[in-house]
């Protein structure tokens, strides 16, 4: 469990091990965790959305549920895309590129970039409860049997909350898979880039195209090609532009890649 225990470290806020006991031996199984990991902040959103759903109007509670998923992560992969917008825009080469990137301080491709994406992502949620109908798939079978518990909105939005990190999880592993390191000197995902291979990716696809279709049916096989295509023109892009990936990059391909799934979601409501 040691593996499964640093991936819950590293990737959220959870008081784990604050003395640094815990040492994994392999990266590459670390990463197969990432999705795991994923649905277990998925459910964590899904369980505070039930009571803040009953206490407040939809979109209070929407938008109180965006900030409690960028809370239990520490806003890790949004300072990852605010960084990757500032490099991959603000910079004329690649050289310039990484060094934007490694500044800490924010600059306006950054503001606009978190803006632009934390508002969509808002906005995707709320109307995910309006519009969208979860038709011919075992989730909707399970729905009607409770339905004098929970209401078809409820589920709706339940069910994106319990899938959306974990498509970004995968996401991160299959742009670290495809991809090399882009910097010549360690960093944050340099670990992570240096031990997944393809071999990680094909594992840590199986629990996202289950998940999508147990909820979505068939639909669920074509977000989740959706999602892929999308992920490996974003890994083009960012190699083209800095001849690999970084942490900054993995970040940035979570946050636009569960943009993408409630985006996906709303073309088949």
């Amino acid at each position: 469990m040691n593996n499964f225990l640093w991936a819950l470290k590293f990737l959220t806020i959870i008081p784990i091990d604050r003395e640094d006991r815990i040492k994994p031996k392999d990266f590459g199984s670390v990463v197969c965790w990432f999705p795991v990991v994923g649905l277990c902040i998925g459910v964590f959103l899904s369980a505070v959305y039930l009571p803040l759903y009953f206490f407040f109007p939809p979109l209070i509670t929407d938008a109180l549920i965006i900030l409690v998923s960028i809370a239990i992560t520490g806003a890790l992969h949004l300072d990852g895309l605010a960084d990757t917008c500032d490099g991959i825009w603000g910079g004329w080469n690649k050289e310039k590129r990484l060094e934007i990137m490694k500044d800490s301080r924010i600059g306006s491709f950054g503001a606009i970039g978190l803006i632009c994406l934390l508002g969509l992502k808002y906005l995707s949620f709320h109307s995910i409860g309006e519009i969208f109908k979860i038709n011919y798939s075992s989730f909707d079978a399970s729905v009607k049997c409770v339905s004098c518990f929970i209401s078809p909105i409820l589920a709706n939005k339940c069910a994106a909350l319990l899938l959306m990190p974990v498509v970004g999880r995968w996401a991160q592993v299959c742009a670290a898979g495809s991809s090399k390191y882009a910097r010549s000197e360690s960093g944050t995902g340099s670990f992570i880039l240096g031990s997944t291979t393809r071999k990680h990716i094909v594992y840590v696809s199986l629990l996202p195209i289950f998940l999508l279709w147990f909820f979505y049916g068939l639909n669920g096989f074509t977000i989740f090609t959706i999602i892929l295509i999308f992920t490996l023109i974003w890994i083009w892009y960012i190699k083209r532009k800095i001849g690999g990936m970084t942490g900054d990059t993995l970040g940035a391909t979570n946050e636009i890649t569960e943009l993408l799934f409630l985006l996906s979601l709303l073309i088949f409501g």
